[in-house]
């Protein structure tokens, strides 16, 4: 079948003018959580970037070192398949497909084996997950550093009549995303995504942006731009001494002691404060009528921050 597709060599043997760095609204921005409590998240927007043309690529440089990470590519071509009963046949394939361009770099995904025949034999094809908002990336989910790692395809015999296609981002995925693993510099291994539409019945590719988690083998959200804040990046001598928690849609918080003019800033996942208020009591409890999702809980004085990230239902 298709034993092309299956090849260690990286994508970027085939690159073309459409790499990320010829983009000059490029940028690499640390969302803040608060004006001076960094988030663990760092995130990249791009303007959208169409692939829909034959052997178009596209590179993807997840923290900004000037080391592609990752690649994007569409495949159409004609090859030759060995078949048991008919000797050879013209066959026709067209693909979307993603790979990893640093050694130690990975897609999360699963796989499948095609093939089988006594003449042709069998093998894995690689196919990444199309992630919704919110699933968690880490190491949990199977991870894959194929080269050529399959969204979508659309595979046709020599005869008109047998037709394949699939892949899980098939035929249109809209929001999903790339769930990634790759190396730094300094050997410390990243959680990250890439969201993506594929459209067209997984012809046409579209890259939108993508975010990583700084803090080393820690998991990432698909579409946080938050990142982990189970600790908090401030000196612990300026650590806020508080207990919060959140039960359905609402979120309870005790201080042991007041300070003065304590802020509470709720946040969501893109970045959007959807919640302030000046804490008047040491306990205090706020219902939230919001989708159900992560958010991020933020109190600051002149002196004290504290910042936690909790689930709403």
């Amino acid at each position: 079948m298709i034993r092309h597709l299956l090849s260690k060599n990286s994508l970027s043997s085939e690159k073309t003018e459409f790499s990320i760095q010829n983009y000059s609204a490029f940028a690499v921005c640390f969302l803040l959580v608060h004006e001076e409590a960094a988030a663990e998240a760092v995130y990249t927007d791009i303007p959208d970037t169409l692939i829909n043309y034959n052997n178009e690529t596209f590179d993807i440089d997840m923290n900004g070192d000037e080391i592609i990470d990752f690649a994007v590519i569409r495949r159409s071509f004609s090859f030759l398949e060995t078949t048991y009963y008919s000797g050879y046949i013209t066959s026709h394939l067209s693909a979307l497909s993603a790979g990893p361009q640093a050694v130690g770099n990975k897609i999360a995904g699963f796989t499948e084996v095609w093939g089988g025949s006594s003449a042709a034999g069998s093998f894995l094809v690689y196919f990444p997950y199309a992630l919704d908002a919110g699933e968690m990336i880490d190491d949990i989910l199977s991870f894959q550093d194929d080269g050529f790692q399959i969204l979508a395809f659309r595979y046709r015999g020599q005869y008109s009549s047998y037709v394949k296609h699939g892949g899980d981002w098939y035929p249109e995925s809209n929001d999903h995303h790339l769930g990634v693993y790759f190396k730094d510099s300094e050997d410390c291994y990243h959680y990250g995504w890439i969201r993506c539409d594929v459209k067209n019945e997984g012809k046409e590719l579209v890259i939108k942006d993508f975010a990583y988690e700084t803090k080393c083998s820690i998991g990432i959200l698909a579409g946080d731009l938050i990142g982990d804040t189970t600790t908090v990046g401030i000196n612990e001598l300026d650590k806020l001494n508080a207990t919060v928690y959140s039960f359905e849609n609402t979120v309870y918080i005790t201080v042991e002691e007041l300070p003065k003019e304590l802020e509470i800033d709720i946040y969501d996942l893109t970045g959007r404060l959807i919640y302030s208020k000046i804490m008047t009591d040491r306990i205090f409890s706020i219902k939230l009528n919001q989708p159900t999702g992560y958010y991020i809980i933020n109190l600051s004085s002149d002196s004290k921050k504290y910042s936690k990230k909790i689930f709403i239902d």
